[in-house]
């Protein structure tokens, strides 16, 4: 690289002591490592007579090629900085249910910043999300729950209140304020799949457990598209999280619930043993954004 760049400045001034005061060399080393290059390359660089320097054909084909090798250069060290900095790559995220718009809104703020960073969503249950993030599918995930073991950690993103849907057409349907659960105790109720959400599923059964009754369970089905399908059709109505109110569903009317009621996490969750600078980058600005817009 340094015969190159001395090639360079004998190329751009066409004069050996010019070039030398520009490298701030002396003028006999300088041709001494002009010589050595174009002995190792086996061509004449340079035509010198004592009056003038000129490029050869082969010289200005090298030094196309020379600019070349340092704007690749340049582009590899600043590549470099950035995949250091997390400021380049990609990054794979897991999440469970939808993407609120909150989360949506953090996504814009984190693509301003790092916009050479590939996001990846895969839409998965909590219990998919913690096998992809132990495998290495994954390098984040929006779980429904908190987790913190040997191999992962959590921090709470949102403490989520529940709503319920209803079918339009219900009686309660154009009731302008929250409705006490105790009168859909003989309502048949649309669940989500246990097994998909257990931490999900068992809040809001401590949900029905506070209101004081068992709900009536008609049908049980993944994902709250469906659920909130099975409320439109009016084959039940059905507890689900505050997110679910920014899904514009025809037939059905979120109702908030009123009195004190369990909550749900929502959480983000990654490797302990993660090292991946994108990764790190990404929480760091995660806790920033969030900080500023509690």
């Amino acid at each position: 690289m340094r015969h190159l760049r001395y090639f360079i400045a004998v190329a751009e001034e066409l004069h050996f002591n010019k070039a030398a005061e520009r490298l701030n060399i002396s003028q006999p080393p300088l041709s001494q490592q002009i010589n050595q290059l174009e002995k190792e390359l086996g061509v004449t660089l340079f035509n010198r007579t004592k009056r003038s320097v000129e490029l050869t054909e082969a010289g200005k084909q090298f030094l196309d090629r020379a600019y070349s090798i340092f704007i690749k250069l340049d582009e590899a060290c600043e590549e470099a900085r950035k995949i250091q900095n997390g400021a380049l790559g990609q990054l794979t995220i897991g999440y469970t249910g939808l993407l609120s718009i909150q989360l949506i809104h953090f996504f814009h703020y984190y693509r301003s910043k790092f916009p050479n960073v590939n996001v990846v969503f895969h839409q998965m249950s909590t219990a998919e999300q913690i096998n992809a993030l132990n495998d290495n599918r994954i390098h984040i995930g929006f779980t429904w729950e908190t987790v913190n073991n040997n191999g992962l950690n959590s921090i709470i993103t949102r403490k989520i209140p529940f709503v319920i849907a209803i079918p339009i057409n219900h009686p309660l349907s154009k009731e302008n304020v929250s409705l006490d659960l105790l009168n859909f105790r003989d309502e048949q109720f649309i669940m989500s799949l246990r097994n998909k959400e257990p931490n999900y599923y068992d809040t809001i059964l401590a949900v029905f457990h506070k209101a004081g009754f068992t709900p009536k369970i008609y049908q049980e089905t993944d994902g709250i598209y469906n659920i909130l399908t099975f409320v439109s059709a009016e084959w039940g109505v059905a507890i689900c999280s505050e997110l679910a109110m920014e899904i514009q569903k025809p037939g059905v009317v979120f109702k908030r619930i009123r009195g004190e009621y369990p909550t749900v996490d929502l959480s983000l969750t990654w490797r302990k043993d993660e090292n991946y600078p994108v990764l790190n980058s990404f929480i760091s600005i995660f806790r920033e954004w969030s900080e500023n817009n509690r």
